[in-house]
């Protein structure tokens, strides 16, 4: 039987409201997915009702979707998603679950699988891969421009849309196209309107600044050394985001690596490939 939409969840850590859709029941295997930059938990909309025997809680990370924005002392670095993954499973009373992530949220899940190898069974990782590694004498300029970027886009406001179908557009045209179904898709959860008129998208400004700090390669490789996990890759053949040459090899020093590739762009999960996906992801978690 297919899993259905259960659901709207609310988790905190740190002060901060996460936001989440929760599909199917308890008993079966726990799973919590995680979406792309600037997307949100309707990311997986498509795929889930494909699959079945799971209990899933898709995430909205912080600064996206309808959960809370992170401090202004604070930034969106990836590692600060690691702990909200964490508290989010202690508080469902997860003890070991399995990860579902895309893009930005594969990456995350790869470091949680890492970081707490005991407690992560599998991980489904659509179209990301591990973070780009930086060598370590970038550093100082790499803080210089994450300072520089935070500030910029503290203090930027998104982007107004006259109506909503125009925000929807947005999307479909955006860094990454989109078909119009999926951008649909995730403008129900992610485009908010004012009360002065306009609509616009819901993400915290500051995600598009640069990360603080960025891993070596080195770094990268002990988190990848660590995870215990089966893993999948799922790899889009039309994908925008090909992998530089080192960060293909780091992934693949992952010796239980299953490395698939499929037909369709960076959101195959929510685009003509959702069911293919959601079989193939199905099989490798059951």
């Amino acid at each position: 039987m297919s899993i259905e939409f259960i659901r709207e969840r609310t988790f905190e850590n740190n002060g901060i409201q996460l936001a989440a859709k929760e599909w199917g029941r308890s008993g079966y295997q726990p799973v919590i997915a995680l979406h792309g930059w600037l997307d949100n938990a309707n990311s997986f909309d498509r795929m889930l009702p494909g699959m079945e025997h799971l209990h899933i809680i898709a995430l909205d990370l912080a600064g996206h979707g309808r959960s809370g924005f992170r401090s202004r002392d604070s930034g969106y670095d990836i590692w600060h998603d690691i702990g909200d993954v964490m508290a989010v499973a202690d508080q469902m009373g997860w003890d070991t679950f399995a990860l579902i992530g895309h893009s930005r949220g594969a990456i995350i899940s790869s470091l949680i699988a890492g970081t707490f190898p005991e407690r992560i069974s599998h991980a489904a990782l659509i179209d990301g891969y591990v973070p780009l590694p930086t060598p370590a004498d970038k550093s100082p300029e790499q803080i210089a421009r994450a300072i520089r970027e935070a500030k910029r886009f503290g203090a930027s406001s998104p982007t107004v849309f006259g109506d909503y179908e125009r925000a929807v557009q947005a999307r479909v045209k955006g860094f990454v196209p989109l078909q119009y179904e999926a951008a649909a898709i995730l403008a129900e959860r992610g485009v908010a309107e004012l009360e002065e008129g306009g609509f616009y998208w819901r993400n915290d400004q500051r995600l598009k600044a640069a990360s603080m700090i960025k891993f070596t390669r080195d770094h990268i490789q002990s988190f990848l050394d660590a995870i215990t996990a089966r893993i999948m890759f799922i790899q889009a053949e039309s994908s925008g985001f090909t992998p530089e040459a080192d960060q293909l090899k780091l992934f693949k020093s992952v010796p239980q690596l299953q490395f698939e590739t499929m037909p369709g762009s960076h959101h195959l999960h929510l685009e003509d490939q959702a069911e293919l996906v959601a079989a193939k992801v199905q099989s490798f978690l059951l």
